[in-house]
């Protein structure tokens, strides 16, 4: 109990001594609060740098590790999901998710999905939305080249492989071009969230009366797909769906 109360004690004085910090400052704190295992002032101190709409990789990162630390798993499942946004291919961020993940009491059976779209989506998702718009570019670059090279040069051989490595850069372009505007879409037009609360009951319609369908717990990963009012339609891994009111989840954006 004592514990408790002097902790709340720091996480407040914490807020004080916030306003007015540069984020550089705030940063250096936060990351010390972190590794002295203050975890509760390194959420707090993190999350005032999110307040300022800084997005980062490192910072999502961070703030993950520390909810995680300081027992608020949901949060620390969004902020993983949100680092996995920025980097897709981190493997400490994914590792730390499935860790998070292993503490979420919802066991929720992944509906199969059809093995050529799984290939496509770990290819897609092996790089950020950055990374494959530079890709679309110097793929762009090869293939205008190709193509002078094709339609100039008077050499067969050297024709056939302006040819062949035109037709390779111009389906290389359009495939990371279409990666990252979709990646990008994500980031933009979030359609994934994250429970919260402790837990949360979805109903069959968007009204307190309305019947129980079935209750969702902390750090479980949902899909919205609609939205009215204060409530919003989700859909779990299993395919089963409902509505859920707004402040029981997180956006994943």
């Amino acid at each position: 109990m004592v514990k408790r109360i002097i902790s709340s004690l720091v996480i407040i004085l914490s807020v004080f001594l916030v306003k007015g910090a540069g984020t550089d400052e705030l940063w250096t704190r936060a990351n010390d609060a972190y590794a002295s295992g203050a975890y509760g002032t390194a959420v707090n101190l993190y999350d005032s740098i999110v307040r300022e709409e800084y997005v980062s990789h490192k910072l999502y990162y961070n703030i993950g590790n520390a909810y995680f630390k300081n027992g608020q798993t949901g949060k620390a499942v969004l902020y993983y999901n949100k680092a996995l946004l920025q980097s897709p291919g981190d493997k400490d961020t994914a590792h730390n998710l499935e860790l998070a993940n292993s503490y979420v009491k919802d066991r929720i059976e992944v509906l199969p999905e059809f093995f050529l779209r799984k290939w496509i989506r770990s290819i897609q998702f092996g790089l950020s939305s950055n990374m494959w718009a530079v890709v679309s570019v110097v793929m762009f670059a090869v293939m205008l080249i190709s193509v002078i090279l094709f339609l100039l040069s008077g050499r067969i051989a050297l024709r056939k492989s302006g040819f062949y490595i035109g037709i390779i850069s111009a389906v290389m372009f359009i495939f990371s071009t279409v990666f990252s505007t979709r990646i990008r879409n994500g980031i933009e037009n979030p359609g994934y969230a994250v429970i919260i609360s402790s837990s949360a009951s979805v109903k069959s319609s968007p009204d307190n009366n309305s019947k129980d369908l079935f209750i969702l717990h902390e750090g479980t990963k949902v899909r919205v797909a609609d939205r009215l009012g204060e409530w919003r339609e989700i859909t779990i891994a299993d395919g089963n769906k409902g509505w859920i009111n707004r402040n029981s989840i997180e956006l994943i954006d």
